[in-house]
């Protein structure tokens, strides 16, 4: 690979046109390679690939008539430009792939989720081997399943594997006293605690095994053979045992359509465009039935649609694994290169195809529709945030919203809850409860402060704070709070407090208050920003008061004779 580099003037007062100069363009050779764009710092703001540099570099530089995006940011933003030979397509897709991931440029588009996918290993060196969810493949000589690309329907179907079959699912065999409680509740012997011979279990998870690896076809001949085998012995009970699993499993193939040859895994590949986004949807097909689908989305700066493709692929299948066919509904301009870097990806031959015709063609038009969909939605849900910002004049558009509300019955167990609403859905990973410890007595303003407080030192300490804050409550919830954040505004990042006040004259409404001023604002009723605030109040709320009930239950039931030393539970 020969890199070829053009430093170029600096801008200073040069008009933007005269940035590149006609001589630089033409000198780029018409080779197969990969062209960088830098800034006025320095900072790689574009990585891309051609079969023919000087012409896909040249199509940059139009006309100024020409308002494409991707024109308007290298006739404003790019000061330098190098170009990089290869001798293959292939090795310019590759070289583009490290340099984005390196550079993590700009208007690249670019995978934000580098978690890697879950996978399933197991060791059956071990005593008694389980299976264990991670995200790292090692070469450590267990077996491993996956990745999967839904880590839902994974572990929904190992749980219902465990619920079929007497698998370990404790994680250490230490000071194990007692059968695990799903082998209890389904009268199966437990491996764990030595009721189910070595050999058994082994053959037990063979049977899993065929299940993780879509070998249902085998696995319900061989159970059918095994029940007729045990029924022939008079062995009635375990043959019921094998009838049972057999049913479940039936059943459990009964609910996926097949929706194509289950011989192939396929992607099928959707994208729509927006006015500035792009939304890419991705049906996951494995062993005929539907898996997963998954939405992304990203700015597009006018960028080429084959290129915005290319790198989406590229990115994709650098973090989960590539199936055996994609189909997209038009071929990228570089697909011979891209299916080569596919094969050295995976270490199989990968496929990319633009049908014309038949079942593929509606799954990619379905592919596309999703795209379609959670564009719209996406578009109507930035819509809501941009007007909740205006009617309440926000300094943030609140796309990390956490509302704030206390539950307490006189004062008893006080406690609070925070809910958090990201691009206006629901995160409840996010979700905290607190325990009021440092208010007693009745007094929701000073509860409502240590609340908040405590959050803010959290987030100081994660350097992670919320664009908007809501409190469930008045004008006097809302001061304490205020009180607070007035002290240590200076040291923490802008954040936008408003009070969500419930309605106490029938007919008036529900009003939002804001700091430092007097009268709320009025929710019109049906309005987009009443039906976000209410949302995310009602799930507070409800969040809140389950965890009061728990507090409460608990408080309840506790004799006063156990706080007494030395008295406890009786055992015998």
């Amino acid at each position: 690979m020969t890199p070829i580099k053009k430093p170029l003037k600096k801008a200073g007062n040069l008009p933007s046109a005269q940035l590149v100069s006609e001589e630089f363009l033409a000198a780029i050779p018409q080779h197969t390679g990969v062209y960088i764009m830098k800034d006025v710092s320095g900072t790689v703001v574009y990585v891309g690939k051609a079969a023919n540099l000087r012409s896909r570099v040249r199509s940059y530089y139009r006309p100024t008539s020409d308002t494409r995006a991707a024109v308007r940011f290298v006739s404003t933003t790019v000061t330098d430009i190098e170009v990089c030979l290869t001798d293959t397509e292939k090795e310019a897709l590759i070289l583009e792939n490290n340099l984005i991931k390196k550079h993590k440029p700009r208007y690249n588009i670019r995978l934000r989720d580098d978690k890697h996918f879950l996978s399933l290993r197991l060791n059956l060196k071990e005593p008694v081997p389980r299976f264990e969810y991670v995200r790292r493949q090692k070469n450590d000589g267990a077996l491993y399943f996956g990745p999967f690309s839904s880590s839902r329907y994974l572990r929904e179907m190992m749980r219902h594997l465990q619920w079929l079959y007497p698998i370990r699912t404790c994680k250490t065999l230490s000071n194990r006293n007692r059968p695990c409680l799903m082998c209890q509740m389904r009268h199966m012997p437990c491996p764990c605690f030595g009721e189910l011979p070595r050999d058994e279990y082994i053959e037990i998870l063979k049977q899993v095994m065929m299940v993780l690896r879509g070998q249902n076809a085998e696995l319900l001949a061989h159970l059918k053979a095994a029940m007729e085998s045990l029924s022939a012995e008079l062995k009635f009970e375990q043959a019921a045992v094998v009838r049972d699993r057999i049913c479940a499993i039936e059943q459990s193939l009964e609910k996926q359509d097949i929706v194509t040859n289950p011989k192939t895994n396929k992607d099928f590949i959707g994208l729509f465009y927006g006015s500035t986004q792009v939304a890419f949807n991705v049906l996951c097909v494995r062993q005929g039935r539907m898996e997963s689908s998954d939405n992304f989305m990203y700015h597009h700066h006018d960028i080429p649609s084959d290129e915005l493709l290319l790198s989406f692929l590229q990115q994709l299948y650098v973090l989960r694994p590539p199936p055996d066919l994609v189909y997209v509904a038009c071929l990228p301009e570089d697909s011979t290169a891209l299916c080569e870097w596919l094969k050295d990806t995976a270490g199989r031959t990968v496929s990319v195809h633009a049908p014309l015709r038949g079942e593929n063609v509606r799954l990619i038009a379905m592919a596309e529709k999703n795209a379609r969909q959670h564009m719209v939605l996406k578009e109507e849900n930035d819509t809501d945030l941009a007007l909740l910002q205006k009617t309440f004049r926000l300094k943030n558009v609140p796309v990390h919203m956490e509302c704030f509300d206390i539950s307490a019955f006189q004062g008893d167990s006080p406690v609070g809850a925070q809910a958090v609403f990201i691009d206006g859905k629901p995160r409840k990973n996010l979700y905290r409860r607190y325990i009021i410890k440092n208010v007693e007595g009745q007094n929701d303003f000073a509860m409502m402060r240590e609340m908040f407080q405590r959050r803010i030192e959290r987030a100081s300490r994660e350097q992670k704070f919320p664009d908007l804050c809501i409190i469930d409550g008045g004008k006097g919830q809302l001061s304490a709070v205020w009180a607070y954040y007035s002290e240590i505004q200076e040291t923490v990042p802008h954040i936008d407090i408003i009070a969500l006040a419930k309605e106490h004259i029938a007919g008036e409404g529900e009003r939002v208050f804001l700091p430092n001023r007097k009268d709320g604002i009025a929710l019109r009723a049906g309005s987009p920003e009443k039906k976000l605030l209410d949302r995310i109040r009602d799930e507070t709320h409800r969040f809140a008061v389950t965890f009061h009930r728990v507090r409460r239950a608990k408080k309840v039931f506790s004799s006063s004779i156990r706080a007494v030393p030395g008295i406890g539970e009786y055992h015998e």
